[in-house]
């Protein structure tokens, strides 16, 4: 297996995809995302295939005055090992819809099909639409990234002599970016999937629509100890030449942070382009995490890499493997000063240019992504 298909399922998946979205780009303009619209079915193997079950379950973020949150996917595949990127998908699901609020501390089968025997390491879906249901009345939620490529953390297998399962944990972050009064709501989401123990996975387990309480549940309690973290921002200052966040690690382990994405709110949500989401990375502004807590512009990053040899598949495994490593309970200030330019050029030859600025008075969304770590705060840009 190539360095750059360990990093992709190594688990830092949010990172990874979007460090490989950018190094490829900057190199070839090809993307290592598969279209998620399009499903190869393949065969794995000649053993008798097996039943594999997939759950879901969500710790969600909303506001106060949220009460529902609504999504409706589709496309819903899983990747067999070893099989490139556009190939290898076999679809469980055509579509399907699920509130995640009355998923939390709950599983829900959303999928439960016969496929070949085999090792698989990836899902994925598609978000097609969210409502989100706030002091009694329902509006729709802009969803900027609406294709997930999840990561079966360990890989699951599948074969005909004991049942198989693996359970999404979707985490998603609803903003109310309106007002009270006004509202208007956007959707973050960042998902890892986890094998379910072979002796856990019950009849109705393979049932769809079956739920089941996580409370209590040993495998459970040691997935959420061994694989979450919790960060949070504190503190976010932005202005044209400068950006500043404080994030504090709240969670019971270290994490690394890896990257910051600065993307701006107002023009994907108008009401006219709620249907036509923008393309988030390349229109963000986007900066590795340095080992001393201050931020690089990661095209900068990149187009030196290029400039010095280096191949994409290298620069990927340096961006998965640097990062600032934030202690369990402690807080650290990352900052960049200079001139903060949102998008960039996909040519070689003109990379930095095309570009926009940030504007003082608009609103935007301020990330950061880590290993298990995926926090937001939406900061008003000063002069």
């Amino acid at each position: 297996m190539s360095t750059k298909k360990n990093i992709i399922l190594s688990g830092a998946a949010a990172l990874v995809v979007a460090a490989s979205i950018l190094a490829v780009a900057i190199f070839s303009g090809v993307s290592l995302l598969p279209n998620a619209n399009t499903t190869t079915n393949t065969t794995t193997s000649s053993r008798a295939p097996g039943t594999l079950s997939v759950l879901l379950t969500d710790p969600p973020h909303v506001p106060l005055g949220v009460t529902k949150v609504y999504i409706a996917y589709s496309n819903l595949a899983v990747h067999v090992s070893e099989a490139g990127n556009q190939s290898g998908w076999t679809l469980l699901k055509s579509g399907g819809s699920i509130e995640l609020l009355s998923t939390v501390d709950v599983s829900q089968t959303i999928s439960s099909v016969k496929i070949a025997a085999g090792e698989y390491n990836l899902l994925r879906f598609n978000i097609s639409s969210a409502q989100v249901t706030y002091n009694g009345k329902n509006y729709t939620a802009f969803v900027p990234r609406s294709a997930l490529i999840v990561p079966i953390v360990g890989g699951i297998e599948v074969n005909a002599s004991k049942p198989s399962a693996t359970i999404i944990n979707i985490q998603p972050t609803v903003y109310n970016i309106g007002s009270a009064s006004n509202p208007e709501f956007m959707i973050r989401h960042w998902a890892k999937a986890f094998p379910v123990p072979s002796s856990q996975v019950t009849e109705e387990e393979e049932q769809e629509g079956h739920r089941l309480s996580l409370i209590g549940k040993a495998w459970w309690t040691d997935v959420l100890e061994r694989f979450t973290s919790n960060a949070v921002i504190t503190s976010a200052n932005l202005t044209p030449t400068s950006l500043s966040l404080t994030v504090k690690d709240t969670g019971s382990q270290s994490t690394k942070l890896r990257l910051v994405v600065v993307s701006p709110l107002a023009t994907p949500l108008m009401a006219a382009e709620h249907d036509r989401p923008p393309a988030v990375l390349f229109g963000s502004a986007i900066f590795i995490v340095l080992p001393n807590a201050t931020l690089l512009p990661i095209q900068k990053y990149i187009l030196a890499a290029h400039q010095q040899g280096v191949g994409a598949e290298d620069v990927v495994t340096a961006l998965a493997s640097g990062g600032y490593n934030l202690t369990a309970g402690a807080s650290a200030t990352l900052s960049y000063k200079g001139t903060i330019t949102l998008g960039f050029n996909l040519h070689i030859v003109q990379p930095l240019q095309g570009g926009q600025s940030i504007v003082p008075g608009q609103q935007y969304l301020v990330s950061v992504l880590g290993d298990e770590a995926l926090a937001s705060q939406v900061v008003v840009a000063g002069q």
